[in-house]
């Protein structure tokens, strides 16, 4: 997991092709003005979700086989609990459909606010919409980057 300012995020753009592409999405894009819903980039190689959710106490602990996830918030702040996959037990079989499973472990967690970018690798669990002090509205794109 990389977690960072999305002013530094050109130190990162080395790690994958197709990163400086939503890098540059990110940054040429207001999302706080877009519609929730799912928006491609380049077809189903590079895309983003939009969505709006209230915080919760307890998520899902969650990783992927076929695409990295680049998560930013948009509107609010939350906590973003990770670890290794190593450190998980499976809850819930893996969909390749969904391309998700559900893992059971502990993580450590980090704040994510609409200064920052997180990277989750599939070896990165990840326990997404988590509330900091109470269920609060929180807008995030999920960018996803196909291996």
């Amino acid at each position: 997991m990389i977690a960072d300012k999305l002013s530094n995020s050109d130190r990162y753009v080395s790690l994958h092709k197709d990163f400086k592409e939503v890098f540059e999405y990110i940054k040429n894009n207001d999302l706080r003005k877009k519609e929730c819903g799912s928006y491609e980039i380049r077809g189903k190689e590079v895309y983003f979700n939009l969505q709006e959710y209230q915080t919760k106490k307890e998520q899902k602990l969650e990783a992927h086989k076929k695409y990295i996830d680049i998560q930013t918030v948009v509107i609010g702040k939350e906590y973003m609990g990770y670890t290794n996959i190593n450190n998980t037990q499976l809850s819930e079989e893996y969909s390749s459909e969904k391309d998700v499973m559900f893992l059971k472990g502990n993580t450590d967690k980090i704040t994510a606010d609409d200064t920052m970018f997180l990277i989750f690798y599939p070896e990165d669990a990840h326990m997404p919409a988590l509330s900091i002090e109470e269920d609060k509205y929180v807008k995030k794109a999920i960018f996803k980057i196909k291996l």
